[in-house]
This record gives structure tokens, sequence and C-alpha cells, in this order.
């Protein structure tokens, strides 16, 4: 027997999905919209290639308190978000500044990141970074209390 369902009912199972309410394990959306507030410059660290429409309206509000950069790889990984993602979807002008980590690797490998990464990720005020992937990477670095994550753990670091 298959555990596929029949394709009609994909898109009832979306929306029900979409009404669903978020709880998140661990929820610092008072204190990320506090430094949202006062923050000049966001780095926001796309995740996967199918999430930049929904990543589409909280970058449009975040852009409401700051300049928001958005940014993907450079090269498919994994399903991560691609510059070419980006473009075969129509959404460069929607998502503004779009720029790429430089590196073709799940987290990112500061060693082999772009030289335009790394200057506006020292610059950045707030970095919004969604996936493991970039938590494993960014988490044993010094937060300096501009780093936010945005991920469901899907097994132990």
């Amino acid at each position: 027997m298959s555990n596929l369902l029949p394709i009609t009912q994909g898109p009832s199972l979306i929306k029900g999905d979409l009404r669903k309410s978020i709880s998140f394990t661990i929820n610092d959306t008072q204190r990320f919209e506090a430094k949202l507030r006062k923050a000049s410059k966001v780095l926001y660290l796309a995740d996967n290639a199918g999430e930049v429409y929904f990543d589409l309206p909280l970058v449009k509000k975040m852009r409401q308190f700051a300049d928001v950069i958005y940014v993907v790889k450079p090269l498919p990984v994994q399903n991560d978000a691609t510059l070419e993602d980006i473009s075969n979807a129509g959404l460069e002008s929607d998502f503004g500044k779009v720029i790429t980590t430089g590196v073709a690797s799940p987290g990112i490998i500061f060693a082999l990141a772009s030289a335009q990464f790394k200057q506006e990720f020292e610059s950045a005020d707030l970095l919004f970074a969604k996936g493991m992937g970039h938590y494993e990477a960014l988490s044993e670095l010094p937060e300096q209390g501009k780093f936010f994550y945005c991920l469901m753990a899907k097994c132990k670091v």
C-alpha cells in the first residue's frame, strides 16, 4: 500500500497546514521585533528553495524597519535557494538586494565565503538565519546579540 495521497488531496492538505497555528519551542519573537526596530541593515539567510514564497512577506515586513539583504547559495546544495531560483520565480525586484554566500554548502564556510558576503555579514545589525545548516555554522560564532534562527530541528547538532 502506497503512502502517497492522490494529487487532488494535495492542495487541501496544504491549505489546512497553512491555517494551523505555529508554536515555537523557543520563541524570541518579541526580542527579534525589538532588535529589528533598531536595525538599519538585516541579513536574511534563506533556506529551502520552495520557501522563498513564504519568505517574501516577512522580508517585506522587515523592510519597513531596515534594509534587508536576502542571501542565497550561488549553486544548488541540497534544496537550498539559489540566485537561479529567485530569477526563475521572477522575484528579483520583490526581494530587492539579493546576494550569495559565495559557497555552495549547507551552512556557511567563512574561509570560502565571498568577500561581499563577509562584508555584509560584518556590517549587518541583525542576522535572520533559516535552517539547521545555518544554525550549525553560525552557532559556533560569538552571537553579539544579533543572530536569530528559524528552523525545525530534525536531528541533533
